[in-house]
Order: C-alpha cells, then sequence, then structure tokens
C-alpha cells in the first residue's frame, strides 16, 4: 500500500500524471483498457472522412462507401488490439508490473527521479521508480529494437515515396511519404539515443536502490540478532 502523502490538488491535473492514471490502468487491466481504446478512437477515426465529404467536398454519395472501406479494417484492427493487448503488454512490461494502487503524482516523480538520478527523499516514490527502472530492462524497450523499427519503418515508406513518385512525380502524397520516411529516419537518430541514456539511468537507479535496500535488511539482521 501507498504512504499517506498530501499532493497539491494541481499535481493530480498535471498531463503526465493523467497520462500516468492511464498507464497505471493499463497495466492492471490491459483487456479492459484495449476494449476503451477503441471504442474512444473508433468514433475519432471515423469523424475526419464524415467532414471531409459534408464539408470540403459537399458530396454525402461518398460518405457510405467510405465509411464502410473504413468500418471492415477499424474492426479487424480493433478486435486484434484487444485480443493481443495482454501479450503486447508483457513485451513492454517484462515481469514488472505497477500497483494497482500505484498514486499516479508518485510515478511522475518517479520518472522524473531516473531522470535526476540517485535516490528519492520518499520510499514509496523509490518503490515505484524501481518498477518503472525495471520496466525499461524489456526487450522492445531497448535502443536495438526502437533502431530496428526506425530503419524498417524508414525503408518502406522510402518504397513508397519512389512508387508515388513514379506514378505521379512529386504531388501530395510523395511528400506525406517522405515525412513519414524522415519520421522513422529520426528514431535511430534521436529517439535511439534517447533510450540508451534513459535504461542506463534506470540501471544506475536499480543498482543504488539495491544495494540500499540489501545494506538496510543487512543492518537490520545484525540489530536483530544482537
Amino acid at each position: 500500500m501507498n504512504e499517506h502523502t498530501a499532493h497539491p490538488r494541481s499535481a493530480y491535473r498535471h498531463p503526465r500524471a493523467l497520462f500516468g492514471r492511464v498507464q497505471i490502468y493499463a497495466q492492471n487491466n490491459p483487456r479492459a483498457y484495449a476494449v476503451r481504446a477503441v471504442l474512444i478512437g473508433f468514433p475519432l477515426f471515423m469523424l475526419p472522412p464524415l467532414l471531409f465529404c459534408v464539408f470540403l467536398i459537399g458530396e454525402w454519395r461518398l460518405l457510405l462507401p467510405l465509411l464502410l472501406g473504413l468500418v471492415v479494417p477499424m474492426v479487424v484492427m480493433g478486435a486484434l488490439m484487444i485480443l493481443l493487448m495482454p501479450k503486447l503488454m508483457r513485451k513492454t512490461l517484462g515481469t514488472s508490473t505497477l500497483a494497482s494502487d500505484t498514486d499516479p503524482v508518485d510515478l511522475l516523480e518517479a520518472k522524473r527521479q531516473l531522470r535526476r538520478g540517485g535516490l528519492h527523499e520518499r520510499e514509496e516514490v523509490n518503490r515505484v521508480a524501481r518498477v518503472v527502472a525495471a520496466q525499461a530492462e524489456a526487450k522492445v524497450n531497448s535502443p536495438k529494437f526502437v533502431n530496428a523499427m526506425g530503419l524498417i519503418g524508414a525503408a518502406f515508406f522510402a518504397l513508397l515515396a519512389a512508387l508515388a513518385y513514379t506514378v505521379s512525380g512529386a504531388d501530395s502524397t510523395f511528400w506525406q511519404q517522405v515525412s513519414l520516411t524522415l519520421v522513422f529516419l529520426s528514431y535511430p537518430v534521436l529517439l535511439g539515443p534517447w533510450v540508451k541514456r534513459y535504461r542506463q539511468r534506470a540501471r544506475d537507479f536499480a543498482e543504488l536502490y539495491d544495494n540500499r535496500r540489501i545494506a538496510d535488511e543487512a543492518e537490520r539482521y545484525l540489530v536483530g540478532s544482537g
């Protein structure tokens, strides 16, 4: 259970604290989280084509075939997301999961502490940070995985850009594919090094926390045996 804390109300409204609440729920209820994400994301995904047909081209006849063309892949992707979310969550988290009663503000502070280095003055924040540090060790969170995904994505969209240029020249589709290629190229250039630094900070914190815990247990043992 969490230690008693008195966080200011504004701390709970911090965007990253709100995201932390979602993160805690998702880790403990992956399938229910996937269902909610699909129910929320489905209408949001369907809204742009509706607005496009009604306000930009004023053609209602195109709306139904366009929506039908989007519904099938959306339903398939949503079903796969709901089915596979527990497995995907295990891949992302490894063997460590945040407790369901974790305070989202403590989670926010724990992530800050990993970036700052050293131990926090509150033990609950340290315990949460240790779980987050363990999650950073999952293979899917490794720099190699991030770099590989970036290079694969960049190669895929570069190929699409080349095909678009061959078919219709430097039109909007071509530049869209070029933009996505550059986004994925930023993974090994920017995101990969950041993940590497973050992982190293997480390892340093885990080592410091574990050493401190071992020292505390040894001290309690000596006091008890004395």
